[in-house]
């Protein structure tokens, strides 16, 4: 009986799984990548009022999330990357608030000029990769043959330790991020935070006297007690005591209730007289904002 000589195995098939894994470790690796940058633009920069921030943090994820790699890569390299001593370019005009409370950080991490524009062509590059495998893989490189398996395979495994690469990186930074917001998050629990954001006091004792919380007092005093559109001073006073009794004018570095109202611009004073030689009584309202603006 004749021996029988087994078939040559074909290759092919086996290369072709190895090329298959190690593409789709890239595609992976990739992913995870996009997840992570997503996050970071989504997460580095928040402006607004106080009441709509958690509804503008929502947009901003939910923006983020439909933004394709090379465009967070853009975001990432404008607002997130700094060159030293550029001037901010984020929008001044929502600061101007008047008497308004407007909340607003922004997360970056400056890189020497050098630095900078190495980074940044590295980034572009990345996108580029990405676009490589995604679209043009196929193109490249044929993975019906031997040859070909060979060649995709080496250029996966370069492509990965790339891919990698930038992970960590990013991974770093976000790590970075997350200490900055935890000492943020920390500066947000302190007095001096608090009175800054809630009473107008700065931590050099200024006071911005439209935001201030003294002045909102005497403003929720007006609601409750004004006759014809002025409202008592000492009526008010009593009201504030009883029911913020935390401010006072010594708090704002003043000596007495009208000496807060005169620092503060925010409120028109006049005095009256109840009878002949009697008490004279003050009485204040708001001015309109533009008047107050025009006195600051």
């Amino acid at each position: 009986m004749d021996e029988i000589i087994p078939l040559p195995s074909d290759p092919v098939p086996d290369l072709q799984r190895t090329v298959q894994r190690k593409l789709g470790r890239c595609m992976l690796q990739l992913q995870q990548y996009e997840r992570l940058l997503k996050a970071m633009v989504a997460h580095s920069e928040l402006s607004g009022p106080p009441e709509r921030l958690q509804a503008i943090r929502d947009e901003k994820v939910a923006c983020a999330h439909k933004k394709t790699l090379g465009t967070l890569v853009g975001v990432l390299t404008e607002s997130y990357l700094k060159l030293p001593d550029l001037p901010d370019t984020q929008d001044q005009a929502n600061f101007d608030n008047g008497d308004r409370m407007w909340f607003s950080f922004r997360y970056q991490m400056e890189l020497p000029e050098e630095r900078y524009v190495e980074t940044k062509s590295a980034l572009k590059e990345l996108v580029d990769l990405r676009n490589e495998l995604v679209h043009h893989f196929l193109q490249r490189f044929d993975v019906w043959g031997v040859d070909g398996c060979v060649a995709a395979e080496a250029y996966l495994d370069e492509s990965y330790e790339t891919i990698h690469g930038h992970y960590l990186t990013l991974r770093d930074w976000a790590k970075s991020m997350d200490e900055a917001r935890q000492l943020m998050a920390s500066y947000l629990q302190t007095q001096e935070f608090k009175d800054a954001v809630f009473n107008g006091i700065w931590v050099d004792g200024t006071v911005h006297w439209p935001s201030s919380g003294i002045t909102a007092c005497l403003r929720e005093a007006e609601t409750k007690l004004a006759q014809a559109g002025w409202t008592p001073l000492f009526e008010a006073i009593h009201w504030i005591a009883k029911t913020y009794p935390e401010q006072t004018p010594k708090r704002y570095g003043c000596g007495s209730w009208r000496h807060v109202i005169h620092e503060s611009q925010q409120f028109e004073i006049r005095k009256q007289n109840q009878a002949e030689n009697g008490p004279t009584v003050v009485w204040y309202r708001s001015r309109s904002r533009e008047t107050s603006r025009e006195q600051e």
